[in-house]
Protein backbone atom coordinates (compact mmCIF):
# COMPACT_ATOMS: atom_id res chain seq x y z
CA UNK A 1 0.00 0.00 0.00
CA UNK A 2 1.43 3.40 -0.75
CA UNK A 3 2.88 4.84 2.36
CA UNK A 4 1.28 8.37 2.58
CA UNK A 5 -2.13 6.24 2.79
CA UNK A 6 -1.13 3.77 5.17
CA UNK A 7 0.42 6.71 7.35
CA UNK A 8 -3.15 8.68 7.55
CA UNK A 9 -5.23 5.54 8.24
CA UNK A 10 -6.45 5.82 11.88
CA UNK A 11 -9.19 3.75 14.14
CA UNK A 12 -11.11 7.01 13.91
CA UNK A 13 -11.56 6.84 9.97
CA UNK A 14 -12.68 3.29 10.08
CA UNK A 15 -15.23 4.34 12.92
CA UNK A 16 -16.49 6.94 11.14
CA UNK A 17 -16.95 4.73 8.01
CA UNK A 18 -18.68 1.67 9.72
CA UNK A 19 -21.17 4.64 11.37
CA UNK A 20 -22.16 6.19 8.02
CA UNK A 21 -23.20 2.18 6.93
CA UNK A 22 -24.59 1.48 9.95
CA UNK A 23 -22.33 -1.81 10.57
CA UNK A 24 -22.35 -3.51 14.06
CA UNK A 25 -18.67 -3.02 14.50
CA UNK A 26 -18.49 -6.98 16.11
CA UNK A 27 -18.69 -8.34 12.46
CA UNK A 28 -16.01 -5.97 11.24
CA UNK A 29 -13.01 -8.38 10.27
CA UNK A 30 -10.20 -7.29 7.92
CA UNK A 31 -9.48 -9.05 4.77
CA UNK A 32 -6.59 -6.88 4.20
CA UNK A 33 -5.89 -5.36 0.60
CA UNK A 34 -3.34 -3.84 -1.67
CA UNK A 35 -4.14 -0.65 -2.52
CA UNK A 36 -7.23 0.26 0.16
CA UNK A 37 -8.35 -1.53 3.64
CA UNK A 38 -10.81 -4.08 2.35
CA UNK A 39 -13.35 -5.41 5.50
CA UNK A 40 -15.91 -7.96 5.67
CA UNK A 41 -19.17 -7.20 7.92
CA UNK A 42 -22.53 -8.89 8.17
CA UNK A 43 -25.69 -7.06 8.36
CA UNK A 44 -29.21 -8.22 8.19
CA UNK A 45 -28.11 -11.83 8.13
CA UNK A 46 -25.79 -11.14 4.44
CA UNK A 47 -22.37 -10.07 4.11
CA UNK A 48 -21.25 -7.06 2.52
CA UNK A 49 -17.44 -5.74 2.00
CA UNK A 50 -16.84 -2.77 3.27
CA UNK A 51 -13.21 -0.30 0.87
CA UNK A 52 -11.61 2.49 2.06
CA UNK A 53 -9.81 4.03 0.16
CA UNK A 54 -7.81 7.47 -0.67
CA UNK A 55 -7.86 10.59 -2.77
CA UNK A 56 -4.07 9.74 -3.44
CA UNK A 57 -5.51 7.03 -5.60
CA UNK A 58 -8.98 7.79 -6.46
CA UNK A 59 -11.29 10.56 -6.78
CA UNK A 60 -14.67 10.35 -5.68
CA UNK A 61 -15.67 10.77 -9.14
CA UNK A 62 -13.55 7.97 -10.17
CA UNK A 63 -15.15 5.66 -7.69
CA UNK A 64 -18.70 6.87 -9.25
CA UNK A 65 -17.40 5.51 -12.55
CA UNK A 66 -16.72 2.26 -11.53
CA UNK A 67 -19.82 1.34 -9.68
CA UNK A 68 -21.44 2.95 -12.72
CA UNK A 69 -19.66 0.59 -15.02
CA UNK A 70 -20.26 -2.40 -12.20
CA UNK A 71 -24.37 -1.15 -12.73
CA UNK A 72 -23.89 -1.58 -16.46
CA UNK A 73 -22.35 -4.90 -16.51
CA UNK A 74 -25.09 -6.59 -13.58
CA UNK A 75 -27.54 -5.37 -16.43
CA UNK A 76 -25.79 -6.78 -18.81
CA UNK A 77 -26.15 -10.05 -17.03
CA UNK A 78 -22.59 -10.11 -15.95
CA UNK A 79 -22.42 -11.43 -12.05
CA UNK A 80 -20.49 -9.12 -10.53
CA UNK A 81 -20.45 -7.50 -7.08
CA UNK A 82 -22.41 -4.59 -6.94
CA UNK A 83 -22.44 -1.67 -4.61
CA UNK A 84 -24.39 -0.53 -2.02
CA UNK A 85 -25.48 3.04 -0.22
CA UNK A 86 -25.15 4.51 3.07
CA UNK A 87 -27.44 5.24 5.37
CA UNK A 88 -27.18 8.81 3.74
CA UNK A 89 -27.68 7.29 -0.08
CA UNK A 90 -24.31 8.51 -0.64
CA UNK A 91 -23.04 5.57 -2.68
CA UNK A 92 -19.15 7.39 -1.61
CA UNK A 93 -18.74 8.58 1.90
CA UNK A 94 -15.96 10.86 1.72
CA UNK A 95 -14.33 11.41 5.43
CA UNK A 96 -11.28 14.36 5.42
CA UNK A 97 -8.05 13.42 6.75
CA UNK A 98 -4.83 15.70 6.82
CA UNK A 99 -3.97 15.03 3.11
CA UNK A 100 -6.67 14.63 0.90
CA UNK A 101 -9.75 12.56 2.55
CA UNK A 102 -10.61 8.48 2.47
CA UNK A 103 -13.51 6.96 0.46
CA UNK A 104 -15.17 4.73 2.13
CA UNK A 105 -17.47 2.00 -0.45
CA UNK A 106 -19.59 -0.33 0.65
CA UNK A 107 -20.28 -3.91 -2.03
CA UNK A 108 -22.54 -6.81 -2.19
CA UNK A 109 -20.28 -9.95 -1.04
CA UNK A 110 -19.84 -12.22 -4.31
CA UNK A 111 -21.37 -15.67 -3.71
CA UNK A 112 -19.35 -18.50 -4.09
CA UNK A 113 -15.77 -19.45 -2.63
CA UNK A 114 -12.62 -19.12 -3.42
CA UNK A 115 -10.62 -20.66 -6.25
CA UNK A 116 -8.82 -23.78 -5.13
CA UNK A 117 -6.51 -26.20 -7.06
CA UNK A 118 -9.50 -27.82 -7.53
CA UNK A 119 -11.13 -25.94 -9.53
CA UNK A 120 -8.03 -25.43 -11.34
CA UNK A 121 -9.05 -27.02 -14.72
CA UNK A 122 -10.34 -26.98 -18.62
CA UNK A 123 -13.59 -26.18 -17.79
CA UNK A 124 -12.50 -22.79 -15.61
CA UNK A 125 -10.29 -22.09 -18.05
CA UNK A 126 -12.84 -21.98 -20.70
CA UNK A 127 -15.13 -20.31 -17.98
CA UNK A 128 -12.48 -17.78 -17.35
CA UNK A 129 -11.85 -16.45 -21.46
CA UNK A 130 -15.76 -16.39 -21.58
CA UNK A 131 -16.27 -14.00 -19.20
CA UNK A 132 -13.74 -12.33 -20.30
CA UNK A 133 -15.42 -11.96 -23.71
CA UNK A 134 -18.59 -10.99 -22.25
CA UNK A 135 -17.10 -7.92 -20.71
CA UNK A 136 -15.12 -6.65 -24.11
CA UNK A 137 -18.28 -7.48 -26.02
CA UNK A 138 -20.58 -5.43 -23.63
CA UNK A 139 -18.51 -2.62 -23.25
CA UNK A 140 -18.36 -1.71 -26.90
CA UNK A 141 -21.65 -0.31 -26.10
CA UNK A 142 -21.00 1.60 -22.75
CA UNK A 143 -21.12 5.25 -22.66
CA UNK A 144 -20.82 6.98 -19.13
CA UNK A 145 -23.50 9.23 -17.95
CA UNK A 146 -21.09 12.24 -16.70
CA UNK A 147 -17.76 13.02 -18.79
CA UNK A 148 -16.52 13.84 -14.87
CA UNK A 149 -17.10 9.92 -13.99
CA UNK A 150 -14.97 8.28 -17.23
CA UNK A 151 -12.07 6.43 -15.74
CA UNK A 152 -8.33 6.78 -15.96
CA UNK A 153 -7.05 5.28 -19.21
CA UNK A 154 -4.63 2.57 -18.52
CA UNK A 155 -1.57 4.35 -19.45
CA UNK A 156 -2.25 6.97 -17.32
CA UNK A 157 -2.02 5.13 -13.74
CA UNK A 158 -0.44 6.32 -11.45
CA UNK A 159 1.93 2.76 -10.86
CA UNK A 160 3.60 3.97 -14.93
CA UNK A 161 5.19 7.17 -13.57
CA UNK A 162 8.26 5.14 -13.20
CA UNK A 163 10.18 8.96 -12.66
CA UNK A 164 8.35 9.19 -9.93
CA UNK A 165 9.33 6.08 -7.86
CA UNK A 166 12.94 5.03 -9.65
CA UNK A 167 16.31 6.58 -9.08
CA UNK A 168 17.35 8.62 -12.06
CA UNK A 169 19.55 5.87 -13.32
CA UNK A 170 17.26 2.98 -13.03
CA UNK A 171 17.21 0.96 -17.25
CA UNK A 172 13.49 0.31 -16.26
CA UNK A 173 12.59 4.03 -16.79
CA UNK A 174 13.73 3.73 -20.43
CA UNK A 175 12.15 0.30 -20.69
CA UNK A 176 9.20 1.07 -19.38
CA UNK A 177 8.54 4.05 -21.93
CA UNK A 178 9.60 1.54 -24.92
CA UNK A 179 7.43 -0.97 -23.68
CA UNK A 180 4.43 1.35 -23.51
CA UNK A 181 5.51 3.09 -26.77
CA UNK A 182 5.18 -0.42 -28.52
CA UNK A 183 1.81 -1.32 -27.50
CA UNK A 184 0.49 1.89 -27.60
CA UNK A 185 0.87 1.74 -31.28
CA UNK A 186 -1.90 -0.72 -31.77
CA UNK A 187 -4.91 1.02 -33.35
CA UNK A 188 -7.73 1.85 -30.94
CA UNK A 189 -11.70 1.38 -31.72
CA UNK A 190 -13.95 0.09 -30.55
CA UNK A 191 -13.55 -4.00 -31.14
CA UNK A 192 -10.07 -3.32 -29.82
CA UNK A 193 -10.37 -1.32 -26.67
CA UNK A 194 -12.40 0.02 -24.11
CA UNK A 195 -13.16 0.07 -20.82
CA UNK A 196 -12.20 -3.45 -18.51
CA UNK A 197 -11.71 -5.03 -15.62
CA UNK A 198 -8.28 -4.53 -16.07
CA UNK A 199 -6.92 -7.12 -13.14
CA UNK A 200 -8.88 -10.02 -14.03
CA UNK A 201 -6.72 -12.57 -12.30
CA UNK A 202 -7.98 -15.73 -9.69
CA UNK A 203 -8.25 -14.18 -6.57
CA UNK A 204 -10.46 -11.26 -7.92
CA UNK A 205 -13.64 -14.09 -8.82
CA UNK A 206 -15.66 -16.76 -6.36
CA UNK A 207 -17.27 -19.57 -7.95
CA UNK A 208 -20.92 -20.51 -7.33
CA UNK A 209 -22.06 -23.17 -8.93
CA UNK A 210 -19.23 -23.72 -11.21
CA UNK A 211 -19.78 -19.93 -12.38
CA UNK A 212 -17.47 -17.11 -12.06
CA UNK A 213 -18.64 -14.14 -9.83
CA UNK A 214 -16.23 -10.95 -10.17
CA UNK A 215 -15.11 -8.55 -7.74
CA UNK A 216 -12.59 -5.46 -7.19
CA UNK A 217 -13.33 -3.14 -10.17
CA UNK A 218 -10.85 -0.85 -8.40
CA UNK A 219 -8.35 -0.99 -11.21
CA UNK A 220 -11.56 -0.69 -14.03
CA UNK A 221 -10.28 1.73 -16.52
CA UNK A 222 -9.26 1.79 -20.71
CA UNK A 223 -6.88 -0.41 -22.15
CA UNK A 224 -6.87 -2.52 -25.56
CA UNK A 225 -8.40 -5.99 -25.45
CA UNK A 226 -5.58 -7.93 -25.73
CA UNK A 227 -4.02 -6.17 -22.86
CA UNK A 228 -6.57 -7.16 -20.24
CA UNK A 229 -5.63 -10.53 -22.08
CA UNK A 230 -2.18 -10.26 -20.99
CA UNK A 231 -3.13 -9.10 -17.48
CA UNK A 232 -5.30 -11.80 -17.07
CA UNK A 233 -2.72 -14.50 -18.70
CA UNK A 234 0.19 -13.28 -16.60
CA UNK A 235 -1.37 -14.44 -13.18
CA UNK A 236 -3.02 -17.56 -14.55
CA UNK A 237 0.28 -18.89 -16.17
CA UNK A 238 2.93 -17.50 -13.99
CA UNK A 239 0.87 -17.96 -10.22
CA UNK A 240 -1.44 -21.53 -11.38
CA UNK A 241 -3.37 -22.91 -8.38
CA UNK A 242 -1.45 -26.04 -9.04
CA UNK A 243 2.22 -27.46 -10.20
CA UNK A 244 2.88 -28.66 -13.45
CA UNK A 245 5.83 -30.49 -14.59
CA UNK A 246 5.44 -29.93 -18.22
CA UNK A 247 5.13 -25.61 -17.89
CA UNK A 248 4.95 -25.05 -21.82
CA UNK A 249 2.24 -28.04 -21.87
CA UNK A 250 -0.04 -26.23 -19.20
CA UNK A 251 0.91 -22.87 -21.13
CA UNK A 252 -0.84 -24.02 -24.62
CA UNK A 253 -3.05 -26.21 -22.30
CA UNK A 254 -5.13 -22.77 -20.66
CA UNK A 255 -4.92 -20.55 -23.83
CA UNK A 256 -6.45 -23.16 -25.76
CA UNK A 257 -9.52 -23.21 -23.37
CA UNK A 258 -9.34 -19.87 -22.43
CA UNK A 259 -9.27 -18.21 -26.01
CA UNK A 260 -12.25 -21.02 -26.63
CA UNK A 261 -14.18 -19.48 -23.90
CA UNK A 262 -13.52 -15.91 -24.78
CA UNK A 263 -14.37 -16.34 -28.41
CA UNK A 264 -17.24 -17.60 -27.92
CA UNK A 265 -18.67 -13.78 -26.67
CA UNK A 266 -15.86 -11.35 -28.66
CA UNK A 267 -13.78 -11.39 -31.68
CA UNK A 268 -10.07 -10.42 -31.57
CA UNK A 269 -7.60 -10.35 -34.37
CA UNK A 270 -4.18 -12.29 -34.54
CA UNK A 271 -2.71 -9.05 -35.17
CA UNK A 272 -3.63 -8.05 -31.75
CA UNK A 273 -2.42 -11.32 -30.10
CA UNK A 274 1.09 -10.28 -31.49
CA UNK A 275 1.43 -7.99 -28.29
CA UNK A 276 0.48 -10.56 -26.10
CA UNK A 277 4.20 -11.18 -24.41
CA UNK A 278 4.34 -7.07 -24.44
CA UNK A 279 1.62 -6.89 -22.28
CA UNK A 280 2.44 -9.90 -20.31
CA UNK A 281 6.50 -8.89 -19.61
CA UNK A 282 4.80 -5.23 -19.07
CA UNK A 283 2.96 -6.31 -16.06
CA UNK A 284 6.31 -8.05 -14.21
CA UNK A 285 7.43 -4.85 -14.86
CA UNK A 286 4.84 -2.93 -13.03
CA UNK A 287 5.67 -5.46 -9.96
CA UNK A 288 9.32 -3.55 -9.94
CA UNK A 289 7.16 -0.09 -9.64
CA UNK A 290 4.99 -1.10 -7.12
CA UNK A 291 7.35 -1.92 -4.74
CA UNK A 292 9.02 0.37 -5.29
CA UNK A 293 6.03 2.73 -4.41
CA UNK A 294 5.00 1.04 -1.54
CA UNK A 295 9.10 0.17 -0.23
CA UNK A 296 11.99 1.88 1.22
CA UNK A 297 14.09 -0.01 -0.89
CA UNK A 298 17.16 2.02 0.19
CA UNK A 299 16.24 -0.12 3.61
CA UNK A 300 15.98 -3.75 2.36
CA UNK A 301 17.50 -6.79 3.63
CA UNK A 302 19.60 -9.20 1.24
CA UNK A 303 17.01 -11.72 0.45
CA UNK A 304 14.53 -8.95 -0.57
CA UNK A 305 17.44 -6.81 -2.10
CA UNK A 306 17.95 -9.90 -4.70
CA UNK A 307 14.42 -10.85 -4.98
CA UNK A 308 14.35 -7.29 -6.96
CA UNK A 309 17.01 -7.41 -8.67
CA UNK A 310 16.17 -10.66 -10.40
CA UNK A 311 12.68 -9.21 -10.90
CA UNK A 312 14.37 -6.31 -12.48
CA UNK A 313 16.26 -8.43 -14.88
CA UNK A 314 13.30 -10.54 -15.94
CA UNK A 315 11.44 -7.21 -16.68
CA UNK A 316 14.37 -5.60 -18.88
CA UNK A 317 15.01 -8.93 -20.56
CA UNK A 318 13.92 -8.78 -24.41
CA UNK A 319 13.15 -12.14 -23.79
CA UNK A 320 9.62 -13.45 -23.40
CA UNK A 321 8.50 -14.46 -20.02
CA UNK A 322 6.35 -17.55 -20.93
CA UNK A 323 7.35 -20.60 -23.37
CA UNK A 324 4.75 -20.34 -25.74
CA UNK A 325 3.79 -18.74 -29.14
CA UNK A 326 0.56 -17.10 -28.69
CA UNK A 327 0.10 -16.43 -32.46
CA UNK A 328 1.09 -20.22 -33.44
CA UNK A 329 -1.66 -21.34 -30.80
CA UNK A 330 -4.27 -18.72 -31.11
CA UNK A 331 -3.93 -19.73 -35.37
CA UNK A 332 -4.83 -23.30 -33.88
CA UNK A 333 -7.68 -22.51 -31.90
CA UNK A 334 -9.18 -19.68 -34.40
CA UNK A 335 -8.73 -22.64 -37.42
CA UNK A 336 -10.56 -25.37 -34.95
CA UNK A 337 -13.67 -23.05 -34.80
CA UNK A 338 -13.76 -21.76 -38.07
Amino acid sequence: MIRQIKEQFTEEILTEAIKRYDINNDTVRLLGGYESFVYEYQKNNAFFILKISHTIRRSRNNIRGEIEFLNFLSNEGLAVSNAVPSTRGNMVEEIAAENGSFLAISYEMSLGKEVSDEDWNESLYEKWGEFLGKIHHATKGYEWSNPAFKRQAWDQEVQLKAEKYLRPDDVMISILKERLTKLTSLPKSKDTYGLTHTDFHQSNFYLHNGDIYLFDFDDCGYTYFVNDIGITLYYALSYPFKEFDNKTEYYKLFFRHFMKGYLKENTIQEEEIVYLQDSIKLRHALLYLYFHQTNDVSNLDEESMNWLKELQRVAASDDPMLTIDFVQEFKSIYNSIH
